[in-house]
């Protein structure tokens, strides 16, 4: 009973250290389990949008020469899953088997193959009886010929009905099937079908358009007829990786384990995937947000454990009276520590567990370390508070004490200890430059904790500098008239006694402005990637248009101007320098009227003769020198390498090697004038489609110029495509691990936000009793209560003022000292990303300033109130 009553006495105190230490569990878990849920959601984003042929693991049979497949393989389809290397067997979702021929054209009676006939693919496929609803005929029940099925889309674009009969063409052989049915598919998304759709290709010669592609069911015997007759019939195993069932932490095991997967295929088989490459991709992003989000969890989670440590001394030296009678009556320091243990024993493992509790049931996966992080804390909640009671009872004190005096000249012990705190931040951010965050073995808490070492140097520097000036300042205010100023300055003077929380508060603005600085950086970025990739308000892409088509667009409702431009992929480039033949993309654009940030060389340039000047990128100007020539639609340009530049609007970043012209220099005959493939649009308030639609107009008009055959928009080679500027820039942040990345953000600025405040409250509750003695003196010399809060503000600013300016400074400082190891360029669309702080995050920190300094005011008027100031006086009472 004797215990509860303690604790219900001292109930304040130790309700502060369980919510500490509930909320630190709670940081360790739930912010990294939604970050982790994002992650993963990404992950699985990305293979969704993988192609068939790319996301699938596929085996394909192989035969001696000659020979194809009797379509009696099905039963190898448990087998070769076995035998497919961990974790592969139990991700996959989906299997099936199948036989089928390669791509085949397609001869309607009475008709001749052409020049670009439709393809068709003759498929068996057990697994799509039960797929599939015949809407017309029957299944395929093959006799004489093979029969098949076809889809409902291939029926109409073919035009085949039950009852046709026609030939298929393949290189070796011929055949001829029979429609006995036309289906449609049960479920259209059941993956079954990701293979099988209708597509549309490019005929091999641009002359002739386009040709559609489709596939034909048929039974095991038709299958079998049309191989032979063709000679041409593969045995394929196709296994899908269900993407619910993969997670960001299995990435590295699947990864090798397909790669052991394409060395080692079962027997007779070869192996196609391509989902190891976007996985590869994947873990490089994955490495770059868990390092950084294994830096600010770092931070928060110290702050958090440094306000642990502060809630633990505030309570010990509350009780130091206590603690001093009971060495007094003969207890030991173990008993002290004890005694304490007991009472946290009863509140802080509770609320611990509710803290993990609340973080387990937010979405997401937890981390595999997640319960010693739990452990850890519990330890520090628990044993905090009890070591520093046992500290307290081995010099137990009666009487007010100062610890400030030999602060203010500490000793050698000290001294070194600092040192070494130093030299360990420096070499930290040093073996973190050369060797990253993680090296492949998993992150290094060393290197993890050298920003937070970094941010406890920086403290510790401003602690040893600080004084200094604040006693010269405060000289300065006793000169003047009051008190105040130099009673304020001269408690701020002793910093020293803030070294705790002014370490805390180091931290939380450190990681709460390196996370604003990164945020900052990764969107100037991402803006200036947006900038390069689509530098107007909109552009238009395609295969070609009309010179006429950017008049037209630029005649729309809402549209300002409109700007042709070619950007040739493959440009054959002679250099006069050399007799190599290189090929680089060569951008054409008017350069006095794009609007673009195109050095003056380009937009000045006028017609005035056979060469023009260039713009060159830095390596293909060290390959062709000083002059050349670029061929360019089939006509040949002089140019003169005029200027280097690294990137230039219009072209992505991340191009080795590229060449701008200014077209409206060029000697470009009226009779072969330029055929551009981009337009840059710029309006406020346009319609995309109308802009399409007026495209695709310029782009029929331009195959009929040079086929003489009229198309229709579906026809069309290469759709228009319309990109704004705002829709590149916001599907920057919706790759990958973009969404982990923000969370990062956001949840690492609010946490450091919090905790900065928290961290001043638990400041003032810690000096909260010495300045009770203080103003109880003061206050019978006439001291009022607004010049108390006066005298608490001259203390505070001084201590907030250092924290923000030395954690401001190491934490704009961290992503310069440590962005090689953060990898951000991963993030940026291939952007060097620098280093940049938004103007708006320095304004926050400043007004959390303001947040602390108010939040410090209420606090200290409720801890005067519970002091009974008027008390404090008698007997040299010490408040309760």
């Amino acid at each position: 009973m004797s215990v509860l009553r303690r604790v219900r006495a001292f109930l304040g105190q130790l309700l502060l250290l369980a919510v500490l230490g509930g909320l630190t569990a709670f940081l360790v878990s739930g912010p990294a389990r939604l970050a982790n849920g994002r992650t993963d959601d990404g992950l699985r984003g990305d293979i969704r949008a993988m192609a068939a042929v790319n996301r699938d693991i596929t085996f394909t049979g192989m035969l001696p020469d000659g020979e194809v497949s009797s379509a009696t393989e099905g039963g190898r389809l448990g087998e070769i899953r076995q035998a497919m290397p961990a974790p592969l067997p139990d991700l996959v979702g989906g299997a099936w088997y199948l036989a089928e021929s390669g791509k085949v054209s397609v001869i309607r009676t009475g008709n001749t193959p052409g020049t670009c006939p439709n393809l068709a693919t003759v498929r068996y496929e057990p697994a799509t009886d039960r797929a599939v609803t015949i809407v017309d005929g029957r299944m395929p029940e093959s006799g004489e010929i093979a029969d098949v099925i076809v889809g409902e889309d291939a029926a109409k674009t073919f035009g085949l009905k039950v009852g046709d009969s026609f030939r298929l063409l393949a290189r070796f052989g011929s055949t001829r099937v029979r429609v006995t049915g036309v289906f449609s598919p049960r479920d259209p998304a059941d993956p079954i079908w990701a293979d099988q759709k209708l597509t549309r290709s490019q005929c091999p010669s641009p002359l002739d358009g386009l040709r559609d592609e489709a596939v034909l069911l048929t039974d095991e015997r038709g299958a079998r007829m049309a191989g032979t007759e063709l000679a041409d019939l593969t045995d394929r195993w196709r296994y899908r990786l269900d993407e619910n069932r993969i997670t960001a932490d299995q990435v590295g095991a699947l990864t090798k384990a397909v790669a052991v997967a394409r060395r080692t295929p079962p027997e007779l088989t070869s192996f196609q995937s391509g989902v190891d490459l976007t996985l590869a991709e994947f873990d490089q992003q994955v490495r770059a947000v868990r390092s950084l989000l294994a830096v600010v969890q770092a931070g928060i989670l110290a702050t958090a454990a440094g306000l642990i440590l502060l809630a633990a001394r505030l309570m010990t030296e509350r009780r130091r009276v206590e603690f001093a009678l009971l060495r007094a009556r003969g207890g030991a320091v173990r008993s002290v520590a004890g005694r304490t243990l007991v009472e946290t024993l009863i509140v802080v493992p509770v609320a611990v567990a509710l803290g993990w509790l609340a973080g387990t049931l937010l979405p997401g996966r937890a981390d595999g370390f997640e319960p010693l992080l739990v452990g850890i804390v519990a330890l520090l909640a628990v044993l905090a508070a009890p070591i520093q009671a046992a500290l307290l009872a081995r010099r137990p004190e009666f009487s007010g004490h100062r610890t400030d005096e030999a602060a203010l000249r500490p000793s050698p012990r000290r001294l070194t200890a600092e040192g070494f705190l130093v030299l360990l931040a420096a070499g930290g951010i040093y073996l973190v430059r050369r060797r990253g965050l993680d090296a492949g073995a998993g992150v290094d808490p060393y290197l993890i904790g050298a920003p937070i070492l970094l941010a406890l140097a920086a403290s510790v520097v401003a602690l040893r500098v600080v004084p200094f000036p604040l006693r010269w300042a405060g000289r300065l205010a006793a000169r003047a008239r009051g008190a105040i100023g130099f009673l304020g300055l001269s408690g701020a003077g002793r910093a020293p006694m803030h070294s705790g929380p002014l370490a805390v508060l180091v931290v939380a603005i450190a990681t709460g402005l390196f996370t604003g600085a990164v945020t900052s950086t990764v969107s100037d970025a991402r803006d200036r990637a947006a900038h390069l990739a689509v530098p107007a308000d909109a552009v238009v892409s395609g295969y070609f248009f009309t010179p006429e088509t950017a008049q037209r667009i630029a005649e729309l409702p809402h549209v300002d101007a409109a700007v042709p431009m070619l950007i040739a992929s493959g440009a054959t480039i002679r250099g006069d320098a050399s007799v190599m033949i290189l090929q680089a993309p060569a951008m054409l654009v008017n350069a006095d009227t794009a609007g673009l940030d195109l050095p003056a060389v380009l937009t000045g340039a006028r017609r005035g003769g056979d060469t023009v000047p260039a713009v060159v990128s830095p390596h293909l100007a060290a390959q062709i020198g000083t002059a050349g020539t670029v061929e360019v639609q089939g006509r040949a340009y002089k140019f003169t390498v005029a200027e280097t530049a690294e990137t230039v609007p219009g072209l992505f970043a991340g191009i080795r090697d590229f060449l701008v012209l200014p077209q409206q220099a060029m000697p470009v005959p009226d009779f072969q004038p330029i055929q551009p493939n981009r337009i840059l649009v710029n309006g406020t308030g346009f319609d995309p489609a109308q802009v399409r639609k007026a495209a695709d107009a310029g782009q029929r008009e331009q195959l009929k110029e040079s086929t003489g055959r009229i198309v229709e928009d579906f026809q069309l080679a290469v759709p228009s495509n319309v990109v704004t500027w705002t829709g590149y820039r916001a599907s920057l942040e919706n790759r990958g691990v973009d969404g982990a990345l923000s969370f990062t953000f956001t949840a690492g600025m609010v946490a450091a936000a919090v905790l900065s405040l928290t961290a001043v409250a638990l400041a003032v509750l810690t000096g909260a009793p010495a300045r009770g003695r203080t103003l109880s003196r003061l206050r019978t010399m006439g001291l009022s209560s607004r010049q108390g809060r006066r005298l608490l503000v001259y203390e505070l600013i001084p201590l907030i003022a250092v924290a923000v300016l030395s954690g401001g400074l190491a934490g704009f400082a961290l992503p310069a000292l440590i962005g090689p190891a953060l990898d951000l360029s991963g993030f940026t669309a291939g952007v060097s990303a620098g280093s940049s702080l938004d103007p708006w995050f320095a304004g926050g920190v400043l007004v959390i300033a303001v947040l602390a300094v108010v939040a410090a005011l209420a606090v200290e008027n409720v801890a005067n109130r519970r002091l009974r100031l008027g008390t404090v006086l008698r007997l040299g009472e010490e408040p309760s």
